[in-house]
């Protein structure tokens, strides 16, 4: 039987497409490139995977998708979880993001190429939320920075909603992303591409 868990907390990212990322409203939609290259970072504020304790977790997943249509699958994904995690917290993470245990990611994993994480592996990650910027570093591995459009009112945030997403909250803040990847499987690197975050609520009931 799965194991009952759910999360809530902080979710941005970062893809090699232009604001705003078309695979974003749909995974139907082509990439603005022929490929897609994503990382998406996760902050638990609170949340359980059975008795484990998944307040102040973090994650970082990224991946490949080799074809303009992210609904084609074949990606390969990658999770880092931070190495301050315990093997009980690293096992409930693992748990959560290769989908077999339900939830969002369930969906979200028949997409991975032969619905399995690539790899997984353990790394200092360094998240900051300061004002409009938000961050991930994981040493010289991985590296996102996202920062908030302004609206015309200069001050405001620039936001969508009302717009379907498995993984997101009901409404995404868009922005700028900057951002790269040093990792065995892949390796990649980007300027003011597409960004946004979102509050996620996440559960397997």
């Amino acid at each position: 039987m799965a194991i009952e868990w759910s999360g809530k907390g902080d979710l941005f990212e970062g893809c090699s497409c232009n604001l705003l990322c078309p695979c974003h409203v749909s995974f139907r939609q082509p990439a603005t490139n022929d490929f897609c290259d994503t990382i998406w970072a996760v902050s638990f504020d609170e949340g359980t995977y059975g008795d484990v304790d998944l307040s102040e977790q973090k994650a970082a997943i990224f991946l490949h998708c080799p074809g303009a249509s992210m609904a084609d699958g074949d990606w390969t994904t990658v999770l880092f979880v931070d190495d301050q995690s315990s093997p009980s917290e690293e096992d409930a993470l693992r748990g959560i993001f290769n989908g077999k245990n339900g939830g969002p990611w369930e969906i979200i994993s028949q997409f991975y190429r032969d619905g399995e994480l690539e790899s997984v592996a353990r790394t200092p990650l360094e998240m900051t939320i300061d004002g409009r910027t938000r961050t991930i570093r994981a040493a010289d591995r991985l590296f996102l920075e996202m920062q908030t459009l302004r609206g015309p009112d200069k001050e405001g945030f620039v936001t969508l909603n009302n717009l379907r997403n498995v993984i997101h909250g009901d409404e995404h803040v868009l922005g700028l992303s900057n951002f790269k990847v040093n990792d065995e499987t892949m390796s990649w690197e980007y300027q003011s591409k597409h960004g946004l975050y979102s509050r996620f609520d996440w559960s397997n009931s």
